[in-house]
């Protein structure tokens, strides 16, 4: 797991009040992302004259200048900005050293990595129209695109899309905001001279990674009663998905309640019993008036797709066994009956976090917010995953990941233990698919479960 901040300005200071200076810092953020361009630039044969430093004139553009006093013969042009005194003592370094910086707006396209140090995470307003137009060449450009901390203008058009972003000290979360995935590119967590352990101790908030995956341990003298029988409740298409979404992740035994199942693994059912170890419902669900089956109230639940059109689902938001997984439709609509307020989508995808935490603040069930990066939390503590990929825009996926959740849940794991590790599973799986993104379905999701 990697740590998650929504206050580098904190963990900073923290740094700085146990002896680390601001100078320091710097030294082990330029180092770190001058070593970072140089293995890129081995790799694609690239010399360093043909790397352009694009700097504004804070912190993060100092940042560069150090990146540039490691890196000889790199490039780099100033694009105006005021200029603050760390800036101008890193500026005056490199002069003291011979160098000299471009004077006129450089051609893009002789250049093949271009490096963004223009803006950091300070930065809330958009670029201007002469700013814009340059980003905008970069963008078309084949040139390498590397951010240092964050891509300049994330949130607003154009943006600088970064194909790597190069993170100080710990992520923000910002950066894995779903708005944000097309612009950072692979994220890659850059050192600055202390452990992130220390630098972030104790962090609320996590990144989860392919190593953080746990599931169903099977002994080999164990039985099919050992890993729980999960019921699902939903129509017969998209609860079969759901039910071998469960079934393949490990659930001993699964029962669909629905009129028919088109697969022979799943058990038909008329009614819940309260045999189930724990029950997802919702999936293409017609009849709500399941919600109010008083078997529910002593089993763990997956509740999704449906149930949101339901308020008898407020009955469970506050049961800490019971997770909720909704897409960000569902999630505006479970706002307006939580919290009597309209939320639209668009604000929704802006501020993800903040809605969630705004959410999780309120009840003590599991919110999956489901995106390009799922966000689990259950109360302070969050997990998020950015491992998964566009394959899984297709119907059907989520039913499956209701399905895998119900699984963990059966087999006894915690309702947030559940949801991360399915979540994560869920990712992990797309991200493997090799093949064309638009031929992935849930089918191929739920057998793409085997190679985990």
């Amino acid at each position: 797991m990697k740590a998650i901040t929504d206050n580098i300005q904190f963990l900073e200071k923290n740094a700085i009040n146990k002896g680390l200076s601001e100078i320091i810092l710097m030294e082990n953020a330029g180092t770190a992302l001058a070593r970072l361009i140089s293995q890129k630039a081995k790799k694609l044969g690239v010399k360093n004259s043909e790397i352009l430093f694009l700097l504004g004139g804070g912190n993060n553009a100092a940042d560069g200048l150090v990146a540039i006093r490691h890196l000889k013969k790199a490039k780099a042009y100033k694009l105006g900005f005021k200029e603050n005194d760390i800036f101008k003592q890193q500026e005056q370094i490199l002069i003291n050293f011979g160098f000299k910086m471009m004077k006129k707006e450089p051609k893009i396209h002789k250049f093949k990595i271009i490096v963004d140090c223009i803006l950091g995470t300070g930065s809330n307003r958009a670029l201007d129209e002469k700013y814009c137009a340059l980003l905008e060449k970069i963008n078309k450009s084949k040139a390498l695109k590397i951010a240092c901390d964050i891509p300049t203008n994330l949130g607003f058009n154009p943006c600088f899309k970064a194909d790597i972003t190069a993170c100080m000290g710990a992520l923000k979360e910002i950066l894995l905001e779903d708005f944000a995935k097309e612009f950072v590119g692979k994220i890659k967590l850059l050192n600055l001279g202390i452990k992130m352990k220390k630098f972030a101790p104790k962090p609320q908030s996590k990144l989860l990674e392919k190593k953080d995956l746990k599931t169903i341990k099977r002994n080999a003298n164990s039985n099919k009663g050992k890993f729980g029988h999960v019921y699902i409740v939903g129509n017969s298409s998209a609860g079969t998905l759901a039910g071998l979404g469960a079934f393949n992740f490990g659930s001993g035994l699964v029962s669909l309640v629905a009129k028919k199942t088109f697969s022979p693994l799943l058990m038909l059912k008329q009614k819940i019993s309260n045999e189930a170890t724990a029950i997802a419902l919702g999936m293409g669900l017609e009849n709500l008036d399941f919600l109010k089956d008083e078997t529910l109230q002593n089993i763990p639940l997956v509740l999704d797709a449906n149930c949101f059109l339901s308020e008898a689902i407020l009955w469970y938001l506050n049961r800490e066994d019971v997770v909720i997984t909704p897409h960000p439709k569902e999630f505006v609509r479970l706002w307006k009956m939580c919290f009597d307020e309209e939320l639209s989508v668009e604000n929704l995808q802006k501020n993800r976090f903040f809605y969630a935490k705004k959410f999780a603040k309120n009840y003590n069930c599991v919110l999956v917010l489901k995106g390009a990066n799922p966000i689990v939390i259950q109360k302070e503590k969050i997990f998020v995953i950015n491992l998964g990929n566009e394959a899984l825009a297709k119907g059907g996926s989520g039913d499956v990941l209701s399905g895998m959740i119900a699984a963990l849940l059966g087999a006894k794991f915690k309702a947030l233990k559940a949801a991360k590790n399915a979540c994560l599973a869920h990712a992990l799986v797309a991200k493997k698919y090799k093949f064309n993104k638009n031929s992935f379905d849930a089918i191929k999701l739920v057998k793409g479960l085997k190679c985990l």
